[in-house]
Parts: C-alpha cells; sequence; structure tokens
C-alpha cells in the first residue's frame, strides 16, 4: 500500500493569533491543508493564503456541522483535523511521518493526546490530560457529532483504532478574559441545544450541580495538584456550568412568555431628554446589525421625535403622551425600558408586553419588569450607550434573535455604525425659516456655538463663549448661535455680537439638526445638540468636567469626528475651566484629519 494522501482540515474564525503556529506545525506532515473560515474580519485569510493552503469561506451553522462540512471539502483518503488554537508537537509530527511511512495501516482512526496551555501554564491534571482525541481517520469511516459546542468524532467501527504517540497542543486561554469570553461564547450554545428535563435547571439543582463540578475539577481529578491554575480552572468550570443552566432558564422562561413564538417586534423606550434618545439610538442599529427581520420600534416624547425619524434604523417612531395615550402596546414581543419611566412600565405590564427589560435598582418600575439588569449607572464608569446595550442583551438568545456568541462591544468605536442620522438636507429646511437664505454662504467655515445646557450638564462660562467666538470670528470663521428661545435673554450679550448669527428660538429640532449638519464643526457641553452633530458625522467638541456623574466616560458624543475635553476644575461662578484656545485647536485638529 501507497503512501496515504492526508488532508488536514481546520475551521476558522478571527483567528490571526493562533493559525500562523497550527499551519506551521503541519509543514512536511499534511499533503493538503483546507482553512474552512466563517467570516474572519482579522488577518486570518491573508495568514493562510500566504502559506498557500485552499481557503473557503463557509456560514457558520454549529461546530459539529461547520467540522463535517469541512471534511468533506478534503482530498485526500485520510483527514486529520485540527482546531485553529491547536498545533502538533514535535514527538507528534514524528509519529505521523513514521504513521505514514509505514506499509500498512492497522487502523482506521487514530487518538491523540492533547495537552493544553492555560494562562501559560500546561495543565496535565483537573481532568485536562491526556484528554485523548480521535483527530485521524480514513475518509468515510467517521463524522463528527455531539451536542455543540461539545463535538466529538464518532468512528463507525471503534474496534479497529489506534493511538499515536505524542501530544496535541492546546493553546487555549492566553488570559482569565478569554475562558471568561469563552464560557459566554460556550454556554450560549449550549442553552440553546439543551433538551433536557425542566427540573436540572432550577436554581438549587444549578447551584448543585456547579458545586460538584468544582469538585470534580478541584479534588476527583486532581486540579490541586496543578497549583493555582487547577483551582482557578475549578472555580470557571463551576462558573460555566452555572451560567448554562441559568441561560437555559432564561430561554425557557421567555419562550414560555412568548407563547413560544418568535420574537419579531421590539420597542425602545426612552421617554427623557434628546442627548439620551441619541445615545440610545445605537440599540436599534444593533438590532437590525444581526436581526435585520426584525421590526424596531421608538418610544419618545413629542420634542424629540425629529431625531428617532431621522435614525436610519428605526421603522417606527411612537410619541409618550400619558394623556392621550394612542399606542397600540400589544403588538410588541419585547420592550426595552432604556429610562426607567414608571408610567410606560405600567402600560408595558398592564398590556401585557411578554418581555419588559430595565435596570433592577429603580423601584417601583422593577417590580412591573421581566427581566432585570443590575449595574449601576452613576458608578459603573460605563458609557450610557454600553448601560442600553447591555438591557438588549438580555434578549440576544430568545427564539427570534438566537445569536450565540453575541457580546456587548466596549469599544465606542463599534457602536459608530449603529448610530446613523439622515436630516432633511438644509437647503429645504432654510426655505421655511425667514431670514434662514443668507446664513450660510458657500466657501466660508461656520462653527456652532450652543451655550446652554438646561442645567442638564457643567458648562462654559458666557465670558469663555465670547472669547472663543471672538477668536474665530477673528479668523474669518462664521459663528452661528443656537438655543431655545427661552434661553434666549440669558446669552443676550452673545446674541449682540456683530457679525453672529443668531439662531436662537427660531429653529425646529428637525431643523437644527439640519442646520448642524451643514455646518463645519459645533462647541457645546453635554447636550443634545453635542451629540447631533456627533451622529451626523460633523467635527464637535464636547466639554465635560471630570466628576461622575457628569462626566465623559458616561456621557462622551459617539461619532468619529467627535472629541471631548475634560476640566480638571469647575468653578461655581466660572464654569468649566478649559480655555477657549483648546477647544479651537481641538476642532481644527479634527478638520486637519477628519474621518470618513
Amino acid at each position: 500500500m501507497g503512501t496515504p494522501f492526508l488532508s488536514a482540515v481546520i475551521i476558522a474564525f478571527n483567528e490571526e493569533r493562533n493559525i500562523s503556529r497550527c499551519l506551521d506545525s503541519l509543514l512536511d506532515i499534511a499533503d493538503e491543508v483546507v482553512v474552512v473560515d466563517s467570516g474572519s474580519t482579522d488577518a486570518t485569510e491573508a495568514l493562510c493564503r500566504d502559506r498557500g493552503v485552499r481557503f473557503i469561506h463557509h456560514s457558520f451553522e454549529g461546530h459539529i456541522q461547520q467540522k463535517n462540512w469541512a471534511s468533506e471539502q478534503a482530498e485526500g483518503d485520510w483527514i486529520l483535523s485540527l482546531d485553529a488554537d491547536e498545533a502538533l508537537s514535535e514527538p507528534l509530527r514524528q509519529s505521523l511521518k513514521d504513521w505514514k511511512n509505514q506499509p500498512i495501516q492497522d487502523a482506521n482512526a487514530y487518538e491523540f493526546n492533547r495537552l493544553t496551555q492555560y494562562c501559560g501554564e500546561w495543565v496535565r491534571h483537573s481532568g485536562w490530560y491526556p484528554d485523548r482525541k480521535f483527530r485521524l481517520w480514513k475518509g468515510g469511516t467517521a463524522h463528527w457529532a455531539g451536542v455543540n459546542p461539545h463535538d466529538r468524532l464518532e468512528v463507525a467501527q471503534p474496534e479497529i483504532t489506534g493511538h499515536l504517540k505524542g501530544d496535541i497542543l492546546h493553546y487555549s486561554y492566553y488570559t482569565l478574559a478569554d475562558h471568561v469570553n469563552q464560557i459566554a461564547y460556550f454556554s450560549d450554545i449550549a442553552a440553546l441545544a439543551y433538551q433536557g428535563a425542566s427540573w436540572a435547571y432550577w436554581p438549587p439543582m444549578a447551584g448543585l450541580k456547579s458545586a460538584f463540578q468544582w469538585f470534580k475539577t478541584a479534588i476527583i481529578k486532581g486540579g490541586w495538584r496543578d497549583g493555582e491554575t487547577g483551582w482557578v480552572i475549578a472555580r470557571m468550570s463551576a462558573r460555566a456550568t452555572w451560567m448554562k443552566y441559568r441561560k437555559i432558564r432564561k430561554i425557557r422562561r421567555g419562550s414560555k412568555r412568548l407563547s413560544y413564538r418568535e420574537m419579531n417586534r421590539i420597542l425602545i423606550c426612552r421617554t427623557d431628554a434628546i442627548g439620551d434618545l441619541i445615545l440610545t439610538l445605537p440599540l436599534a442599529g444593533w438590532i437590525k446589525a444581526t436581526a435585520p427581520q426584525m421590526k424596531v420600534s421608538v418610544l419618545v416624547r413629542s420634542y424629540a421625535e425629529a431625531i428617532a425619524i431621522a435614525c436610519t434604523d428605526v421603522d417606527e417612531v411612537l410619541i409618550w403622551d400619558p394623556q392621550n395615550d394612542e399606542v397600540e402596546w400589544g403588538q410588541f414581543d419585547a420592550a426595552i425600558l432604556a429610562f426607567p419611566d414608571d408610567a410606560v412600565a405600567r402600560k408595558l405590564q398592564k398590556s401585557g408586553v411578554p418581555i419588559r427589560v430595565g435596570t433592577g435598582r429603580r423601584w417601583p418600575t422593577a417590580l412591573r419588569l421581566t427581566h432585570r439588569v443590575w449595574q449601576s449607572r452613576k458608578k459603573s464608569g460605563q458609557h450610557e450607550t454600553w448601560h442600553g446595550l447591555n438591557l438588549l442583551h438580555v434578549l440576544h438568545l430568545l427564539p427570534g434573535w438566537s445569536k450565540p456568541g453575541l457580546v456587548v462591544p466596549q469599544d465606542p468605536v463599534n457602536w459608530v455604525p449603529w448610530l446613523q442620522l439622515q436630516p432633511v438636507a438644509w437647503k429645504s429646511q432654510s426655505i421655511n425659516i425667514a431670514g434662514a437664505d443668507d446664513w450660510l454662504e458657500p466657501g466660508k467655515k461656520y462653527v456652532i456655538l450652543h451655550p446652554g445646557s438646561r442645567g442638564s450638564a457643567n458648562n462654559w462660562s458666557l465670558a469663555n463663549y465670547q472669547l472663543a467666538m471672538d477668536q474665530w470670528m477673528n479668523r474669518g470663521i462664521r459663528v452661528v448661535l443656537t438655543g431655545t428661545e427661552d434661553e434666549g435673554e440669558s446669552f443676550k450679550s452673545l446674541r449682540s455680537v456683530p457679525g453672529v448669527i443668531d439662531t436662537i428660538g427660531r429653529l425646529s429640532l428637525g431643523e437644527l439638526l439640519s442646520l448642524i449638519q451643514a455646518c463645519d464643526g459645533l462647541v457645546a457641553s453635554s447636550t443634545g445638540p453635542l451629540h447631533m452633530a456627533a451622529a451626523v458625522g460633523v467635527p464637535c467638541v464636547g466639554l465635560f468636567g471630570h466628576a461622575a456623574p457628569m462626566w465623559p466616560e458616561r456621557w462622551h458624543p459617539i461619532g468619529t469626528n467627535a472629541r471631548w475635553l475634560v476640566a480638571e476644575k469647575v468653578d461655581e461662578q466660572n464654569g468649566l475651566q478649559i480655555a477657549p484656545e483648546k477647544a479651537i485647536e481641538c476642532l481644527e485638529e479634527i478638520w486637519e484629519n477628519p474621518s470618513p
């Protein structure tokens, strides 16, 4: 019998950290390497093609399904399967070379030991070693089975199998955070695949199972012999068990509340300020990006309607008016109470909306919810948008969405595509405003100053706004003042400056949004116009104090051309101690290097 033709098969997704090591270990072993990728956005594909592998794109349908499909693409009469975070040890490479040179193969499948590295330490106990795995088989004699995400190779004739010396080296977790993230992902998959009895996920039983998992890993399987690493693994194993059963409980409970139908209509409720609404709109974008078939409605106060209408990911805008309620509440499958408005929560409960999500830290609103999230917005240090996305994330495993592995991105850069506002063009708006045709002239640069905050945020003094206005006008840049009619008297000194374009009290919210998009920059404290400018991509500079709760950690604008300055001192009379020159320099830096 001749030398067998060996195909190595690997499934991958965003594996630039691991894939090179895996492929390099196959040199001089595999006659063909097939990588089946499920949509990597990093350097995985480039690294594979540099090494001459056969690279195939295929949508991910589950670990078992993906591995079976990948095996079917192999051309060899023997198949070797590796995960992207695995590699062949040198002794195993030698065993495979010896096996290929044998004139007779005495088995249809071979298993190997697998040795796992955890945060830089090789684990030889804790039930993790020798961890024997069938990974080499003759084509047509085995297939992948099991329950996702825990796949196993099922061999047709287990009585004629063999074992090769050497280890598969498994580089599983570089950091503890890697393990936490994988537990979150695998517990999602396991919870969706669960078909067992309901008693198994009752909290007392789940607690017992978790405790036994710790005992089994730490004591029975000798985790203590791995030192501190073994104790960490035991604790994380218990955590994985608890999360799995907790998610099963949530899926079953949510499905029951939905009467076992799929979600298709979600209501996002944000009934406070304009800026708060803008920072909540990425929830609509996230839904549309991951479940485009879902219909998204937004409940707002009438004064914020124009912003919600401009959001490209919102299908329907509803107005909250407690005195004249015309909302058909019963049409929704789920509602996100992004702002804890007790009157809205009562309506949702009374109307029988099946899933009602909100913070558990506001009573009595929390009593009217079906799903509660417990993070403190004031003390967490997280952004307002993150908190909203975290509420929405509660739904990601329910029917109609069912997105295992979906996580709330921490980096605000990832939120930007989910916040898209499309205002009416200023040219179309200006014809309805007396004198507005002359406000903006082609070829000139315009900066908006919005000096008001209505007490919702720390702010500059009027003297600082005056200094900024004078410096821009001295440079030939036109200054536009915006604000509400009620604020007009307070800004009288700014409005009287010759050459300033005074729009205070003259614009509706939709008209203001159009004007902001038509201008070249904006400077304001943490107010609605600042967030409007960021959302339409206009260069803007926000002015913030350094202390919670009005700090940028929670309220900074979201946009590729948005920046913010933080004052170390907030004077009661003179406001934020930020030099106007700093805001001017910051805006000019954005003009010189704008983001698309």
